[in-house]
C-alpha cells in the first residue's frame, strides 16, 4: 500500500513537471492588449499597387545565412514614379510593416523598369542619411540594420504619399 502511494505522489509529479514543460514561460495576462500585428503581405502589395505609377509590388521574404530579410520588389514604367516626392521612402515603409515569420534584420528594394534594375542606392542613401546602406548587386537598394532608419519592426503602416494630380 505504502510503494502504491509513493508511485501515485510519484507520477504526479512527474505529470506536473512535464505539464509545465508545454505551458509558455511568459503566457501575457488576460489584461494586457495584444501586440499590434503588422499588415499582411497581401496588403503589402495592394499598397504598393495602388501608388501611381507602381505596379506588380510584392513582399517576401528569404533567410540569408544568419539574417532574415524582408524582399520589396515593384515594376514600373517611368522611373520617375519611384523617384516622385515620398514614394521610395513610402516603399520602404510599407515593406517594414509587413508581417513576416519572423524579425528581419536586411531590408532590399528592387524596382524594375521594363526588364532592367533601377540603382536607387545613392537616392536611398540620401533619403536614410547612409543609415546602415551597402552597394550590393542585384538590388536597387539594400539596408543592412533597418530598424537604424525605420525603427522597430513591424513599422507602422505609413501614409501614401501625396503626389502632384497628372
Amino acid at each position: 500500500m505504502r510503494r502504491s502511494l509513493v508511485a501515485v505522489g510519484m507520477a504526479l509529479g512527474v505529470a506536473t513537471m512535464l505539464s509545465s514543460c508545454f505551458l509558455p514561460a511568459n503566457r501575457p495576462q488576460a489584461s494586457e492588449p495584444p501586440a499590434e500585428p503588422g499588415i499582411s503581405r497581401e496588403a503589402a502589395g495592394e499598397l504598393l499597387n495602388a501608388v501611381p505609377g507602381l505596379q506588380t509590388g510584392t513582399v517576401g521574404s528569404v533567410i540569408s545565412g544568419l539574417s532574415y530579410e524582408v524582399i520589396v520588389e515593384v515594376s514600373v514604367d517611368d522611373a520617375a514614379s519611384i523617384l516622385a516626392p515620398g514614394v521610395l521612402d513610402y516603399v520602404l515603409r510599407v515593406g517594414w510593416a509587413t508581417e513576416l515569420p519572423n524579425e528581419p534584420t536586411i531590408l532590399s528594394l528592387t524596382v524594375r523598369n521594363n526588364g532592367t534594375t533601377l540603382d536607387l542606392q545613392s537616392q536611398a542613401q540620401e533619403l536614410t542619411g547612409g543609415a546602415n546602406l551597402e552597394s550590393v548587386n542585384p538590388f536597387s537598394a539594400y539596408l543592412d540594420a533597418p530598424a537604424d532608419y525605420l525603427g522597430d519592426w513591424p513599422g507602422a503602416v505609413p501614409t501614401p504619399p501625396t503626389l502632384p494630380a497628372v
